[in-house]
Formats: C-alpha cells, structure tokens, sequence
C-alpha cells in the first residue's frame, strides 16, 4: 500500500484554524478538501452551500461523488440522505436539521458517545455491540472518501470533522489509511474567540480542556506516534510555507508552493467556517486575546487550564 494516506484528518478545538488548514492542504494538486464531512447527510438534506458556491445538491462534483455511493448503497441518497449514516454527529451553533437532531438524538448520541470514550480509554470491548451505528458510520466515511477520491481524482482527502472520537475510531478502522493531525491554538485565544461570540467563559474553558485532555489519552493508546502529528495555528500563520513544507512531509507529499494561494483553488467542503467562502488567501495570525481578555479572564483560565496549555507547548 502507498504511503499516502486515503484521509488526512484534523482534530481540534473550534475556533483553531482547522478550516484554514483544511483548504490549505485541499489546495495541493494531489488532496483536495471535504471539510466538516460527518455532517453530510444532513448538508444534503437541507442543501447547505458547498464552498464552490452552489448549493450542494447542484454542485456537479457532488452529484457525482452521490451517485456513485448510492449506487454502492442500493439506495437514492439525494433522496433519502440520511441513508448514509456518518457517525454520532451533531451541530451545535450553526443551522441544524431540527426534524432529525430531536431531544431523543441527541439523548442517543451523548450515550453511544460516552460509552464509545469508555470503550477507547480503557480497552472495554464488551461495549461494541452497543455501539455499533458508530462502527457502521466509520465504514461509511471511508466510503465517502473512496467516492471522493475517484471523482476528484486526488489520492488523498481531508476530513476536519474536529472529534477525536472518530479520529480513534478512524484510525482503529484502517490505520495504514489515516494520519492525524493535532491541530492545536493557545487556548487563551480560542477563549476569546468564544467570548465574543457570547459563550459562556465556563463551558468555553471545560470544552477546550475535554477537547485536548481527551484527545492526548486516546491518541496515547491508540495511535502510532509516526501517524501523528501536532500542528500550531501560530506557527501555520507565522511562516506558512515551513509549517506546510513539515506537514507535506508528515504525509508523505511533497510541498507545493501554490498550496499558500488556497483561494484560487476550487474547493468542494459542504460544511466548515465561512473563510471557506472568501476570496483572499491571506494568512494573519491572530493574537486578540491578549487585549481582549481582562485580568480576570486571564486567572480564570490559568486556573482551569493553564497546566494543559503549556503541556501543549504555550507558555
């Protein structure tokens, strides 16, 4: 097998450039970009807009890659979109389907996820049989990545999904087939990106740690260091081109300098950060956070999460 993986995916915490980095990658001749793809039946189903610009139903590389799972399914997925079964996924801030994301999913979801977490942190195998829509849905992205591949004639996609559930869950299912990257941003700045969105400070400051806490104890146990790579927004938007040059090597590609004019690239993500939809390939880094955070923002998150950001390698 070539040492090209099928699948590049991206965990992080939101707010953490994973959709820059997603487009930047999908702008090499031999990758191209998926975005947020667990959410894909539901983008269908309401017809989100892909990031070429049309509505994703007439989007004619997605009506390719469509056809030919459902031909592989035996079903109409343009139809019948969820069908396709991705995961345990769920939308939290931007438009959701609420006729299939009711209280009962959710309540689902939050169960077979717990219970997924127990089954990697600590080797209890006896929960598969009660998790198995994931198993089922993890074999379906790779289906999803198989069609994406042969329309776009890449040899390699890129999945931003962000959980680090299904980046184990991924992996555990073909490890010769994914790498991951760890994309991590000083926490104190995805804090502030949270605050001015009006999250509360709280749960902004629980989730990022979960995230990351999370995210190093499974990939601890289960994913082979060589396959794993921790990704700095600061340093992806300090000097793009040595950051890119280093992950082009984690994937076995080589570099393309053409990768840094991402916005001149046609890219077909169904879901991600509206930048998926600007026209500029600048790269700023952002560092608000250190005037907009007060001197109580600043001890609060010391307190809570200080240890685990500089264990992530911010001081």
């Amino acid at each position: 097998m070539s040492a090209v993986p099928k699948c590049v995916y991206i965990c992080s915490a939101g707010h953490s450039g994973s959709t820059l980095l997603d487009l930047v990658l999908g702008s090499h001749s031999r990758i191209e970009s998926l975005g947020e793809i667990s959410f894909l039946p539901q983008n269908l189903a309401i017809n989100l807009k892909c990031s070429c610009g049309k509505p994703v139903r007439e989007c004619e590389v997605w009506k390719a890659i469509v056809a030919r799972l459902s031909e592989r399914f035996g079903t109409d997925l343009m139809r019948d979109p969820y069908a396709l079964q991705m995961g345990n996924h769920l939308r939290a801030f931007v438009t959701v389907d609420r006729a299939f994301q009711t209280p009962l999913f959710l309540m689902r979801r939050r169960l077979i996820l717990g219970l997924n977490y127990l089954r990697y942190r600590f080797g209890w195998e006896f929960l598969a049989p009660l998790v198995r829509p994931t198993d089922r849905g993890l074999a379906n992205n790779f289906a999803v990545y198989d069609a994406a591949r042969a329309v776009m004639q890449v040899d390699t996609v890129v999945d931003s999904s962000k959980s680090y559930l299904k980046a184990v869950g991924l992996y555990r299912h073909d490890p010769q087939a994914v790498r991951v990257i760890l994309l991590t941003r000083d926490g104190r700045g995805v804090l502030y990106s949270n605050m001015k969105r009006q999250r509360e400070r709280a749960k902004s400051v629980t989730e990022w740690v979960h995230q990351y806490e999370r995210a190093l104890a499974l990939f601890g146990r289960h994913i082979d260091p060589a396959h794993l790579l921790q990704v700095k927004y600061e340093d992806l938007a300090a000097d793009p081109p040595r950051e890119l040059e280093r992950i082009c090597r984690f994937i076995g590609l080589p570099f393309e300098p053409g990768m840094l004019d991402f916005s001149s690239v046609p890219h077909h993500s169904t879901d991600g950060n509206d930048i998926r939809f600007l026209r500029t390939s600048e790269i700023r880094l952002d560092t608000k956070w250190r005037q907009g955070l007060s001197a109580e923002d600043l001890r609060y998150f010391e307190r809570r999460a200080g240890a685990l950001n500089r264990k992530l390698g911010y001081s």
